[in-house]
């Protein structure tokens, strides 16, 4: 299963990111976590120490790269290096066998050097090739709406769009989850995040069924996992058995349960209208 999370800034969405995986993880699942957001925080919400965080290497945006296509046919991208290579030069452990890529910040002296479109690329190889049979992908996406216009998750199965009870914060969520319908990705599935009460839940019930965005779960606002985000551990670690965890745990029983398509290639899921973008 491949699962991408995104949402607008502040939402939650790095913190639902870490406690899926290790969730999914301590259930016997084997979990490769990406970290798409080119300000990495993934590693500390998994569960890293700081110190071994800030070793991480980076993936190069030069992992993928693109084929032209003949007779026609829109570009492809590919990995650049087989599989086990990727994981044996970039991937490190995380708690509970949490296997973790990091996309990386901007080097130091990029300001005003232009996009990040290579680094964008490699995130949607890997995502469209680094998972095999029985493994799962869970990419931590970039804030805001730049990823879905550039495809970068276009690949996934499943794509979680996270909001906050206010209308802002819903508004977009369903700019978000209308991008995602375009790029006909299978599964666009919406995740209230720090719901306080029931007039919350019901504010984002009548919201979700006005534009057709289904619900997959409601985690309640959990003051553990502010605790933890100020004591730079894992809210997995930090608040055992809260009513924030079992929420979570809940939208993983109903993830299992999907209904997943064949698995797709990136050459294979390439569209014509995204040509231009892998010339980039």
């Amino acid at each position: 299963m491949k699962v991408a999370v995104v949402g607008k800034g502040g939402v939650g969405k790095t913190t639902l990111a870490g406690t899926l995986a290790r969730t999914m993880a301590r259930r016997n699942q084997r979990i490769l976590a990406i970290d798409g957001d080119p300000n990495p925080n993934l590693a500390l919400t998994l569960g890293m120490p700081r110190d071994d965080a800030d070793r991480i290497r980076y993936i190069p945006s030069t992992l993928s790269e693109v084929i032209k296509g003949e007779g026609g046919a829109p570009n492809s991208l590919r990995l650049t290096m087989e599989r086990e290579q990727v994981l044996c030069n970039y991937a490190v452990q995380a708690p509970d066998g949490v296997k973790l890529i990091v996309m990386g910040k901007p080097p130091d002296g990029s300001a005003g050097q232009g996009c990040m479109c290579a680094s964008h690329r490699a995130v949607r190889a890997l995502i469209a090739e680094m998972t095999i049979a029985g493994d799962h992908t869970l990419t931590d996406m970039e804030a805001g709406l730049e990823h879905l216009k550039r495809g970068t998750a276009r690949n996934v199965e499943v794509m979680l769009v996270v909001t906050e009870p206010y209308y802002r914060s819903l508004e977009a969520a369903s700019r978000t989850f209308a991008l995602a319908k375009e790029l006909a990705i299978p599964h666009v599935l919406t995740v209230a995040n720090k719901v306080r009460g029931d007039e919350d839940q019901a504010a984002i019930e009548q919201y979700c069924a006005r534009y057709n965005m289904p619900i997959i779960g409601m985690v309640p606002y959990e003051e553990g996992f502010v605790a933890a985000e100020m004591a730079n551990t894992a809210p997995f670690d930090h608040a055992p058995g809260s009513a924030g965890l079992q929420a979570v745990e809940a939208i993983v029983d109903k993830l299992m349960l999907l209904k997943l398509p064949p698995n797709q290639t990136a050459s294979q899921s390439d569209e014509p209208k995204r040509a231009a973008d892998a010339s980039h």
